[in-house]
């Protein structure tokens, strides 16, 4: 329950904080003060202290910027002292009106207006004096820009503070009116608390009374305490969250000793009401209860930082009481319906007090209509499990009788049942052992026959799936095959480092000229057959052939850092078996292929996309500068790009080509490959 009231008033000063935009040129007018104008955005900050940076015409250009509500981690340079510097414009509307400047904030802080000092604050980790805090009225004398600084100093940062802790403060101008009706809402929202807390002790002392009438059903006293202790829990812990409204939420720490020792105990009180109800074992509220004496001893004997595992304890016991319920809903245990239609009118009603303050909150409806409304599902939300509980409870009372009587019935009718069944079940075994005895033997060859189908089936399945597996390992690399099996997808995967082939026959115009489309077709299939043994003798991943184009790709999907090496002699072999062809084919009087090659070295994506006829492919920047190193290549050439040469650099000889245009990318260095030098 408590976890549940937390969570709503946190989401109502979220809900108020996120509102804050920036507001760094804007004119502000009479208008905007009637609407509250929120500084807490566009802050310029500067650890340390020094009186001159009140002035107004200090020069804050090399602050940095900062929220007025932030943490270490946002400001690692905090030490506890710090100043900010606002600039706001104001048009003369605002000029001699009067203005409310409330500020809320964790330590103490001092404003100045335009290099005078104006108003001191108290921090609200000294509650006692910032129940003192009331808002200065001032007003502006003249339209235009207007400085605030501020010089925020915490006394007790280095005893108390954390990483993710925070720091910082609420600043906001509004009218008189605006602020008489804000204390109103707040104080409006603090008697609801107190309210709701009083309400779980009162709940609690009759639960106890029922327990002094009938001490058998010790799950009212359970639940007695669970009251007790959330009403307390809400008095000495939220009562005071809200007195501060919805600004001063953000400072203020609920989970102080007091308040988590009673959540603790009441959530231990509620898990026990639920295992005497529907569990049998006891040994997880055991366990659980020696944890949480274990964490309270902490929190006392050594550190308030322990209360954090008192508030986890405190989220299982609740999560565990919830799952026995529901479980024992499903087994339809007497009353864990009721509970549980309890815990989905809480949730429910909780999701509904959540749509309004949204709705509430971006319409600016706030008013004393509006808070009622959010005040009446708040108490249907909090109080709908221990309502259902109650009812369980009272009519547990008169279910007990009537239970007494019906077991009595149903132990004599059973009785007589029994002893029935028992004649008859040992005729019916008499009648049946011949025909199960003559039944199993059928079945038993029935059996054997099906186990010799299935062993003829399985050999015929395990062949398919040996040349499914083949057909796809020659579709797809080995590693992006067995996970397309696995899970029935493949991820795209981000390569840093690999080598791209593009060869293209630049002849391909005559050639076809000269054969009809069978010989052209056998002529690139002898060609492109060549092309794949070459690259799978050198371990390269064939991508696909684009029309009469060859594409591969080097070090993937196994890295490689030699890639660029690789490459190159996959594409010097290529060049070798072209000019063998060549020779052969000229021998025979018959037109042959030339070729250019284009190869280029980077990062690159690669996958399966799509669902039907995929195949795997490389995406990048990359890749398109591979191809267009095909397209400035010469016949018979291996041009590279300038990643590639200086990978391969070492392992061959180059000729520099100089820097030449290529579609789309400006000027690229190129280098011819001559001969390998290693």
């Amino acid at each position: 329950m408590k976890k549940i009231i937390l969570f709503i008033i946190i989401l109502w000063a979220n809900l108020l904080c996120s509102q804050n935009n920036s507001q760094a040129t804007k004119v502000f007018t009479v208008k905007d003060l009637e609407n509250e104008i929120k500084l807490n955005n566009d802050w310029k900050s500067q650890s340390g202290n020094t009186i001159l940076w009140k002035e107004k015409d200090f020069d804050d250009t090399n602050w940095k910027p900062l929220t007025s509500v932030f943490s270490k981690l946002k400001a690692p340079d905090f030490n506890g002292d710090m100043w900010f510097r606002k600039n706001i414009i104001i048009d003369s509307s605002l000029v001699n009106v009067p203005v409310a400047l409330q500020v809320f904030s964790k330590a103490e802080v001092k404003i100045y207006l335009n290099g005078t000092h104006i108003k001191n604050f108290k921090g609200l980790n000294n509650e006692v004096d910032s129940l003192k805090n009331k808002p200065l009225i001032f007003v502006f004398n003249k339209p235009g820009k207007n400085i605030f600084a501020l010089h925020y100093k915490d006394s007790l940062f280095n005893k108390t503070k954390t990483t993710f802790q925070t720091e910082g403060f609420k600043f906001s101008l509004l009218s008189v009116d605006k602020y008489l009706e804000k204390s109103t809402y707040n104080n409006y929202l603090w008697l609801a608390t107190i309210a709701i807390g009083f309400i779980f002790i009162t709940l609690g002392v009759i639960h106890l009374i029922l327990f002094g009438f009938y001490r058998k059903f010790i799950s009212n006293l359970f639940f007695a305490l669970f009251n007790l202790c959330s009403g307390c829990s809400i008095l000495f812990g939220y009562a005071k969250l809200t007195q501060f409204g919805f600004d001063g939420m953000a400072f203020l720490n609920p989970a102080n000793s007091i308040s988590v020792t009673f959540s603790v105990i009441g959530s231990l009180a509620i898990s026990a009401t639920v295992n005497f109800l529907f569990s049998k074992s006891k040994l997880r509220l055991i366990i659980l209860s020696i944890l949480v004496g274990f964490s309270l001893l902490l929190m006392y004997s050594f550190s308030g930082n322990f209360s954090f595992l008192a508030s986890i304890f405190t989220t299982i016991i609740l999560l565990e009481s919830i799952i026995i319920v529901l479980i024992a809903a499903l087994n339809k245990k007497p009353g864990a319906k009721i509970i549980a239609i309890g815990l989905v009118c809480s949730f429910g009603f909780a999701l509904l007090l959540g749509m309004c303050v949204g709705i509430f909150f971006a319409t600016k409806s706030f008013n004393y209509v509006t808070i009622s409304i959010l005040i009446i599902l708040g108490i249907l939300s909090f109080f709908s499990i221990p309502f259902a509980m109650s009812a369980y409870l009272a009519s547990n009372f008169a279910a007990v009788s009537r239970k007494l009587k019906q077991q009595l019935k149903q132990v004599n009718l059973l009785s007589n049942q029994t002893l029935k069944h028992e004649q008859e079940r040992k005729a019916l075994l008499e009648n049946k052992t011949f025909f199960l005895e003559t039944e199993v033997k059928e079945r038993t060859k029935e059996i054997e026959t099906q186990k010799q189908e299935i062993e003829k089936q399985q050999h015929a399945l395990l062949k398919e799936k040996q040349k499914s597996e083949d057909l796809l390992l020659n579709i797809l690399p080995k590693d992006v095959a067995d996970e397309l099996k696995e899970s029935g997808e493949s991820k795209v995967k981000q390569f840093n480092s690999v080598s791209i082939l593009f060869s293209d026959f630049i002849n391909l115009d005559s050639v076809s000229q000269q054969l009809n489309s069978q010989e052209l077709l056998d002529e690139l299939n002898f060609c492109f057959q060549a092309f794949d043994h070459i690259t799978t003798k050198h371990q390269i991943e064939k991508i696909k052939t684009i029309s009469y184009s060859y594409m591969a790709v080097s070090g993937l999907p196994l890295e490689n850092e030699n890639h660029a090496k690789k490459m190159i002699e996959v594409a010097i072999e290529m060049c070798t078996f072209i000019e063998n062809y060549q020779t052969e084919r000229k021998k025979q009087n018959k037109p042959y292929f030339e070729i250019k090659i284009g190869i280029n070295s980077g990062e690159v994506v690669a996958g399966i996309v799509g669902i039907k006829k995929f195949a795997y492919d490389i995406w990048g920047d990359a890749v398109n500068t591979a191809a267009r190193m095909k397209a400035k290549s010469e016949n018979g050439r291996i041009n590279v790009g300038h990643t590639t040469y200086e990978l391969a650099k070492n392992y061959f000889e180059f000729t520099y080509r100089g820097e030449i245009e290529i579609k789309g990318k400006g000027f690229a260095k190129m280098y011819f490959v001559e001969t390998k030098t290693v």
